[in-house]
């Protein structure tokens, strides 16, 4: 049993997947329109974590201000919707200051590493939050800006899950080609050893800013969505606490993961959104539960799922008869991918 899984590991991660997508999509027929609702937020949490897992596994920086990010998008939408715009006008604004804000995040965190680059983007993320304050004649202050209406196509909750779903399988699978792109392979190579790759002639400065860029447009998107879900938008959006949980999503997921961040988005939006209808004191439930992934599962819950498979997959190698032929050696091989 344990060689055939090792030798049609990437027919069952296709499977999985297959399945995944498909359990996904039937969530409006099976569940009621609160739990759907709350699927959407999950969807478009995911999407903030993994713009936040993408500089983390890759780069192994750490960002806590990404939902400053998030927050200029939502607020560029949000502006754009009470001025009258047309749909067009108000998404090209949100990409406008997204990739503003996004390219200032990059190019004063550019230089700095480790917990250098956190508290810079703890910092940047900090300055969002004080201009949704002070600029309150553009963002309506403490009081945010409300009555923000999504496209009228997708007006019904389940339309709206439908469309969330899409663009968070399209997000994902354009991260997944970039960090396997060339481009991903350099990153990768600084997470290992910025010194070595400057000597190889790559600008590790220009690498860093270009993937905060792919990381704050994705983070931008999940902003955009997070408006029309709540339609509403506050300083609340580009607090510290909406970074932090996203960051705790992707520990808890799986730093580097393919579907970490779905993971985690998954864990911390049910405890937030439906576990806190029962229980007060759902932040502690949170915390045991990050504790606890901590200690029994340092990688996270998708490290830790890796970690088995692979595990599994050499257990098989060390049971194949000494004749096993060159296509089944290659064929249980172990798969690179992540969970």
């Amino acid at each position: 049993m344990m060689r055939f899984l090792a030798k049609n590991g990437r027919r069952w991660k296709l499977i999985g997947l297959v399945v995944g997508i498909g359990a996904a999509w039937s969530v409006p027929y099976v569940f009621s329109n609160y739990m759907v609702s709350v699927a959407s937020l999950i969807l478009i949490s995911a999407m903030l974590a993994t713009s936040v897992n993408f500089m983390a596994g890759n780069v192994n920086l750490v960002s806590v201000g990404h939902a400053g990010i998030a927050a200029t998008a939502g607020y560029g939408l949000a502006w754009s919707f009470v001025q009258g715009h047309s749909l067009v006008t108000q998404l090209l604004i949100a990409l406008a200051l997204t990739l503003v804000a996004s390219f200032i995040f990059g190019l004063t965190s550019m230089r700095t590493s480790g917990i250098f680059f956190l508290m810079a983007t703890l910092a940047l993320g900090m300055v969002v939050f004080g201009l949704s304050y002070r600029m309150s004649r553009i963002t309506g202050g403490e009081n945010g800006l409300s009555g923000i209406r999504r496209p009228e196509m997708f007006a019904p909750y389940w339309k709206y899950y439908f469309l969330v779903l899409v663009v968070f399988i399209v997000v994902t699978a354009a991260v997944w080609v970039v960090t396997r792109s060339p481009f991903g392979v350099a990153l990768r190579g600084i997470r290992e050893s910025e010194n070595r790759m400057e000597s190889l002639g790559y600008n590790v400065a220009a690498y860093k800013l270009g993937a905060m860029m792919i990381s704050g447009i994705v983070a931008g998107i999940s902003g955009v969505f997070a408006v029309w879900q709540m339609e509403f938008v506050s300083p609340a959006n580009a607090g510290f606490l909406r970074s932090a949980l996203a960051t705790l999503m992707v520990i808890l997921g799986g730093v580097g993961t393919f579907l970490g961040p779905l993971t985690g988005a998954t864990i911390v939006s049910w405890i937030e959104h439906v576990l806190s209808t029962y229980i007060e004191r759902w932040p502690t439930v949170l915390g045991l539960i990050f504790i606890a992934v901590i200690v029994f599962a340092p990688n996270g819950i998708g490290g830790a799922v890796k970690s088995w498979w692979e595990k599994r997959q050499r257990s098989a190698r060390s049971r194949r008869p000494v004749g096993a032929t060159a296509t089944e050696t290659l064929a249980s091989a172990k798969d690179p991918e992540g969970v």
